[in-house]
């Protein structure tokens, strides 16, 4: 079942968003500094408690047990997504397909033109991910600060 996030859910958050980041990122900028000292459960669940407002527009999957977690920026007729962790145990599963899917439904009956995202260029496994759910890779991209590696953008619009 896809619902709201709700405060109850921000330590399961935290601990999804921070796995997922360190499955996804840790390969590609091989800094186990950032990995394993500032990325943090217990400091992101607490920003999130400080600023419940970024629960917002923020949607998890829960069948029981929160597997999964999807956020956007809402803005002028389009919506970027900023956040979309599944559990690494729960890969593989139709998780995050069901997540971007009820993003792109909701966006359609709320008359949003575009979603937009940025995915590291090295991030292949996102990238086609992205593009099998109808986002496409604009040519648009961006140095991810402080590091050689290169965000790309991509869009879907409806």
């Amino acid at each position: 079942m896809i619902r709201k996030a709700e405060p109850k859910d921000i330590p399961r958050i935290a601990e999804i968003i921070v796995f997922g980041k360190r499955t996804a990122y840790r390969p590609i900028f091989q800094n186990d500094m950032v990995s394993f000292n500032e990325l943090q459960v217990y400091s992101l669940a607490e920003e999130y408690f400080h600023n419940l407002s970024r629960l917002q527009h923020m949607l998890v999957y829960d069948d029981g047990i929160l597997k999964g977690i999807i956020n956007g920026k809402h803005s002028k007729g389009r919506i970027e997504i900023c956040d979309f962790y599944v559990d690494p145990f729960f890969t593989g599963m139709g998780i995050g397909r069901s997540l971007i899917g009820h993003v792109i439904q909701k966006a359609r009956q709320e008359q949003v033109h575009t979603i937009f995202l940025w995915v590291i260029a090295e991030n292949k496994k996102a990238r086609i991910f992205y593009e099998r759910n109808g986002f496409a890779a604009t040519g648009k991209t961006t140095l991810i600060e402080g590091t050689d590696k290169l965000d790309m953008y991509y869009e879907q619009v409806l």
